[in-house]
Order: structure tokens, then sequence, then C-alpha cells
């Protein structure tokens, strides 16, 4: 069968039974998102902290390993229960897909009793197969059949730009190996199919899936790359047909005055419309997959009771809620601007990271904060600088605590086309002071700093960081936790690559998190804790959007401007249909 004629086969069969589809869809999302998320949430969290664990990162890993043993075994069954649970969703999507396929009328028991009958006939070592290929393969190799269970697997944007940026080969390489990750998707995308319908043993049904799948590479993926395009062109059009019906509207004088109960009507609508394009893409890849399945369900029918109240209720809840999101957020009630924070003192490559020159130049565009870095000299000065040797700025293989101030402050950086020297901290501080600029001080963790790094900082800058009302933050917890101690009136910050264990236990103000795996939980529960959250690095303005949305307190950027222009363009000066716009594109991807 060709490419288009399968996807009119599976389009038309999922229209056919539309709403059977989507009742197992919004049920299993439910179970989910309400249920099973916050159970494992409260459960790591109650491991970490009956373990009195403060943090968990990658500088503490080792240390928790040799020291809280108990709590690592706590994590790691609190890991395998996910894998279960994400086994179970997807046997339960292809169990209940494939009897409404066959036209039986199963109740929700039948379905949970096939569930469970596939999850104890799992042996011990099916774990790693499945760490494997959920962790791997469902995030990179499927499109539609994700996870809200695995949304935390992501590779964080600083990474990926630290490898492009200063290890291309690595990137490259990166690359290659998500290229045969994809491609080992597409071909065992007929594994888990063939171990529920077929029992087939993991072994067994890897080379079913590998076999039944040779030659149908570019089948497969024009089959959901089709998909992808019908998806997109739908979305585009329809969202686009609403906005710019809502922007007659807002331009045409004599219907104005129904202005904003059209926008959240319009709103409203393209909630829905998105909602139900994402219940379709995940039912399609599903019936996709279950394209060669020939199991037939007999089971005599039952008239089994349709719940219609539940169905009412939950419907009404839903339009409830979004017109309820749609009117707050049309009157700036749910939004607030978050502060602005240049990132290593640049907008958009005016100069050299962390020099005066660019403090100077970017000052004038008056961000809230200048985010700069410091470390210690080999003569116990603080310099101002980023990374962990001169070599990309320089050219000179040392680092800074191998040099002492003098000699780094006459050695010339260049960056962006500009070239300038290295920083004091001292002459920074005072640079900054009389441009009246606060500042964001990052204490770099890096080789070469003395045991009373934050102490010696500390003694010479605590009253003048406070006196001008600038911030601290630091990837070291100890380093943020030494620092509070030592200035408490010092707003400290503590930095976060990733988003694993929820919201750290830590005397500091805020936390600085990389943006990619931010989410509105751990800002929730962070400003329960009544601390703010600053994201790093937001660089586009659908990112920046993004985080605005979240509810970030503040956002770092290496495009001030950008920032500044879609804060007043989102809060001061844009219509019902531009902000009906700039959620479009920040809102859930269909897949």
């Amino acid at each position: 069968m060709g490419i288009l004629a399968e996807f009119r086969k599976q389009n038309s069969n999922f229209w056919q039974y539309f709403w059977k589809y989507s009742q197992i869809i919004i049920l299993i999302q439910l179970i989910i998102n309400f249920i099973l998320v916050p159970i494992l949430n409260f459960l790591a969290n109650g491991i970490i902290q009956l373990g009195h664990v403060n943090y968990i990162s990658y500088s503490n890993a080792l240390t928790l390993i040799t020291t809280k043993p108990l709590v690592v075994i706590g994590l790691i069954i609190i890991l395998l229960i996910l894998l279960l649970l994400v086994f179970a969703q997807f046997t339960l999507l292809l169990v209940s897909f494939q009897a409404i396929k066959s036209r039986a009328n199963l109740s929700w028991w039948d379905y949970l009793k096939s569930v469970s009958k596939n999850l104890f006939g799992l042996p011990f070592k099916a774990f790693g197969f499945f760490l494997l290929y959920f962790l791997i393969i469902t995030p990179f190799g499927s499109v539609g059949l994700s996870s809200s269970l695995l949304n935390k697997v992501k590779v964080p944007q600083f990474i990926i730009d630290w490898l492009f940026e200063e290890h291309l080969p690595i990137g490259v390489l990166l690359i290659v190996v998500y290229a045969i990750i994809f491609y080992i998707g597409l071909r065992w995308i007929l594994v888990l199919p063939s171990m529920i319908f077929e029992n087939k043993s993991i072994k067994t049904s890897i080379i079913h899936s590998w076999r039944k799948t040779k030659g149908k590479t570019i089948y497969y993926l024009g089959v959901f790359g089709l998909l992808i395009a019908v998806v997109a062109v739908f979305v585009m059009i329809t969202t686009g047909i609403l906005i710019g019906f809502q922007y007659g509207i807002d331009h045409l004088s004599f219907i104005k005055a129904v202005d904003f109960p059209m926008a959240v009507v319009n709103m409203t609508a393209i909630q829905l419309i998105n909602y139900i394009t994402g219940i379709y893409a995940s039912g399609m890849v599903v019936l996709i997959i279950l394209s060669t399945t020939t199991t037939n369900y007999f089971y005599p029918q039952k008239a089994h009771r349709a719940h219609k109240w539940f169905w009412g209720i939950l419907g009404t809840v839903v339009i409830v809620s979004f017109i309820g999101y749609d009117t707050m957020y049309f009157n700036n009630w749910l939004l607030t601007p978050p502060l602005t924070i240049s990132h290593r003192g640049v907008d958009d490559g005016n100069g050299v990271q962390n020099t005066i020159e660019s403090l100077e130049a970017t000052s004038k565009e008056k961000p809230d904060y200048i985010e700069m870095d410091v470390q210690e000299t080999k003569d116990h000065q603080f310099v101002v600088f980023h990374d962990n040797t001169l070599k990309n700025l320089a050219g000179i293989k040392k680092r800074p605590s191998q040099m002492t101030l003098a000699e780094l402050t006459n050695t010339t950086v260049r960056e962006n086309g500009k070239a300038t020297r290295i920083a004091s901290f001292d002459d920074y501080l005072n640079t900054a002071d009389k441009l009246h600029q606060k500042l964001l001080v990052e204490l770099k963790q890096v080789p070469g700093n003395k045991s009373d790094f934050v102490d010696l900082f500390a003694k010479k800058y605590g009253t003048r960081l406070v006196e001008n009302k600038d911030m601290v933050h630091s990837l070291s917890y100890n380093y943020i936790e030494e620092d509070k101690d030592l200035t408490p009136k010092v707003h400290t910050s503590y930095i976060l690559p990733f988003n694993l264990f929820g919201v750290p236990l830590t005397n500091a103000n805020a936390f600085t998190m990389e943006y990619t795996t931010l989410n509105s939980s751990f800002i929730d529960g962070a400003h329960l804790q009544q601390k703010k959250v600053f994201a790093w690095t937001a660089n586009d303005t659908e990112s920046m959007d993004r985080m605005i949305f979240m509810g970030s307190d503040g956002i770092i950027t290496d495009n001030l401007a950008t920032l500044k222009n879609e804060i007043n363009h989102l809060f001061n000066d844009s219509s019902y249909s531009e902000r009906m716009a700039v959620y479009v594109t920040q809102m859930q991807n269909p897949f």
C-alpha cells in the first residue's frame, strides 16, 4: 500500500471511531497528569527529604552514591516504576485501539486485565530494554507517541550550543548518533505490538520488527511526514483564519465594541482546535503503528454505560477554564513582565563578553540587570571572565587562576569583531556604579579557585553589592549557601542546568534555571517557597514568550533588545489579535 493510501486508510479509521479513540487518549492524559505525575513527584520528593538531601545535581552525584545509598536506591526504584507506567500507558493505547478497530465493545476492566497480563509477564531484564527504548527511541525516534511521564527527557539547549560553537566535531557526531537513533526508532516501531499481541520475547520482537520494516524506512518516513504536514497546515490555516477574523474586529470601528468578548471566543476556539489536533496526531500515530497488526478481539457485545454526565462535566470544565484563562490573559491579570537580564553584558554581539566596553554599550538599553562572571586570579584578586581558560578569547592556554591580575588586565580578548582588555572586577563594579547599572554576579566554580574564594569575595564586595542592590548566583550549591551566610542581605540565586527532581532546599532567594527543561510546575513550586525563578538563556521570541507564559520572574538573554521589544509588544501596545498570535507561538505542540 502506498504512503497516501495508508494515510487515507488510517485517517478514515480514526474519524470513524473518533469519539472512542478520543476517550481513551483523554482518560490516559487525565490519569497521568492528575494522578501518576503528582504521586511520582511526591514519592521522589519524599525520598529526597527523608534522606536529608537538599539538592541533586551532577556535582553531588558521587557523594550521594557513597553517603546516601538508600536515597539513590529509592530514586532508582522510582525510575523503574516510571518505566513500568510508560509501558502500561503505551500498552493500554495499543490494546484499546486494536480492540476498537476490531469493533469489540470492551470495558475498562477488560483493558486493564490485558495491560496487567503484559506487565506481570515482563522479565526483570526487560527494564534495561525499556530504559533504552523509552528514554532514547521515544523522544527522538517517533512522532506523536510521547508521554508526559518523559517530558524531562530533553537535551538542554546550552549543551547543544556548547557542542556546535566550541566542539563542532562532537556536535556533528551527535547529529550522526541522532540520525542512527531515529533510524532505529523506525525499525523498532513494531516491537511493542509484537510483544503485546503475539506474546513474543523482547529479542524475538526486535528481530520480527527489523524484518517487517526492512525496505520500508522511506514508507514510514513518508506516512509520518504526511501526518506532520497535514496537522501543521490545518493548524496554520484555522488559527490564521481566527486571528485574521479578530484582526478585522480590532480595526473596524463599528464592531469594536465586541472586540473583547470575540477575542475570548476566538482564543477559546484556537485552544480547542489545538487540543483536538493533539488527540488526532496521537491517535493517528497509534493507528499507523498498528497498521500491520491482525489481532482481533472477539468479546460478546455488552451494554456499557456511556457516562455522558462525566464527559459533559469534563467538557464544561475545560471550556470554562479556557474562557477564564483567556479573560485573565487579555486583561493582563495572568502575566507579569519579567526582569530583563543581559547575559555576559552583551546584546546581539555588540562587544566582547564580560568587558567594560560591552557593559557601557548594553547599559544604555537599561536592562534590569547585567549578568557577568567572576573568577579568582593567581594573586587572589577577582577578574571578570567566563571560560575555564583564555584559549577561545585570547588564544592563551592558561586558566585565569594561573595568571596574576596585572597579567590578565593586560591581556587582549577578541570577539564579535571587536578587541579589548580583560577587566578586573573592581573596575567593572566601579563602572556599573557610575552607570547606575545593577549586576547579577556569577561566582564561577572553576579549577584554581581557593577554598576561601567565596569568603574573600564576600568580605571585599558584600557591602557594595547590598548598596547597589546587585545579586549573586552560582552553579555551586555550596558557594551560594556560604555567600548567603556571609552576606545575608545580598540576594542570591542557585543555578540549575537541569530540572530533574523539583525545587531544591536552599537559603537562596531565587533559582536560575536553563530554559529548555524549565516548566510551570518548577516555577509554581519555587513561588510557594517565596523564591523567584530566572530563565537562561532564551534568545528568540518564541522561547521568550514561553518563559513569560510560564511565569518566569526574569529572563537572561543574549538578545536584550529583542526581549525588551517582545515584553513591550506583549504588555503595552498589542491588539487582541496580536496577543492571540503570541499565544499561538508558544502553545503546546500537537505532537
